[in-house]
């Protein structure tokens, strides 16, 4: 029997279950739900079942959640990254129930039950997960990475330690209050969640996360910004920036090591631009659009794009999708979330293999 709920927006929370939906169409439907975090595939053992729930609700700049699952496997690569809108944000995930293997960019985690850890969405990882439950925290990646001086991608806090036991109560405490946080407290509860990662990645082990090599996260951050407002610039490259930031060469080097030196961020960088300029239905020819970001020609710039997002910019240009999180904000991630609740009036779900409409930054006062 048809349903023709899919969700509820109750006071602010978006609430999703594939529960509601016939069992036929659950894959489908999961797979567009949770499209902005990553491609959600079935576990082996149950090649045609994915199912889940999700409860979002927003504090201020923040986002809390809840969720339950299926077996499934998880890969977030660079045309999701690209796509998302989401490049700005930590996922910093309590794992409450079952289990998980994790690869995140070269680095292995088995993540059980009270396990606390993180990933940058500006980055990638992939994970297979058994039938569990996760409390969810997306905030801001940029404060973070100004106070802690690393990045806290592919950070893992074991449970059963004092200092994750700390962070556990916290994203529990954060999930179960946040019905009730005024508008006026959010940027509060954000100081104190900032504050207290920013302390626990500084007393983590180093060799349980992913490090920056940045000493100067701030730097970094004005550097990046200098790249993706000039990717467009024939003269961007290293000596531009050596010469604008008065920097020696061997400190601009160390800063983007692990991301395989400045060149190459410059390089992924106009790359990931040119998929966004491919999603809008008028987009460069792919000559100009080579040669507009620095690429000697056309043939060039295809195989730098195939190696990177795995489909020729002719494919991508077919798919034409739009940013899912519009400017960075996770009110367009809820509203993505809300549009689910509002399916065809013939009231049977049809998965959409493109984002919804661009949806204005708009908040009810009585709910942050």
């Amino acid at each position: 029997m048809a349903v023709d709920r899919w969700c509820a927006v109750t006071q602010g929370a978006v609430l999703l279950s594939t529960d509601l939906v016939e069992p036929e169409l659950r894959a489908d439907y999961w797979r567009d739900v949770t499209r902005p975090l990553f491609d959600t595939t079935p576990d082996s053992n149950s090649p045609l079942l994915l199912e889940g729930s999700f409860a979002t609700r927003l504090i201020g700049p923040m986002m809390v959640g809840r969720a339950r699952f299926n077996a499934q496997n998880y890969v977030r690569d660079r045309s999701i990254v690209s796509q998302s809108g989401l490049e700005d944000f930590y996922l910093v995930q309590l794992f409450t129930s079952g289990m998980a293997v994790a690869d995140c960019e070269g680095v292995a985690m088995t993540v059980c039950p009270g396990d606390v850890y993180a990933f940058d969405m500006d980055r990638t990882f992939q994970a297979s997960v058994s039938a569990g439950s996760t409390l969810s925290v997306l905030l801001h990646r940029e404060r973070l990475d100004r106070l802690s001086g690393r990045s806290l991608h592919g950070t893992q806090f074991k449970a059963g330690q004092p200092l994750t036991r700390l962070l556990a109560d916290f994203i529990v405490g954060l999930n179960d209050v946040a019905p009730d946080i005024r508008e006026t407290e959010a940027p509060t509860l954000e100081d104190a969640a900032v504050a207290l990662f920013a302390s626990a990645l500084n007393q983590n082990p180093a060799d349980t996360a992913l490090q920056d090599p940045a000493l100067a996260p701030v730097l970094r951050r004005r550097l990046l910004d200098v790249i993706d407002a000039k990717l467009t610039d024939p003269e961007l490259g290293p000596a531009m920036l050596l010469r604008q930031f008065r920097v020696s060469r061997g400190h601009l080097y160390r800063m983007f090591e692990a991301d395989g030196g400045v060149a190459r961020v410059i390089r992924e960088r106009r790359l990931d631009a040119a998929y966004r300029m491919l999603m809008r239905p008028s987009s460069p020819p792919m000559t100009q659009l080579a040669h507009d970001l620095g690429f000697s020609g056309a043939g060039q710039f295809q195989r730098a794009f195939r190696t990177r997002f795995g489909m020729s910019p002719s494919e991508a240009r077919q798919e034409r999708r739009t940013l899912i999180v519009e400017g960075s904000r996770l009110a367009g991630m809820q509203a993505y979330l809300a549009g689910f609740s509002a399916p065809a009036p013939e009231a049977h779900f049809r998965p959409s293999r493109t984002a919804l409409p661009n949806t204005p930054d708009r908040r009810d006062s009585r709910n942050p």
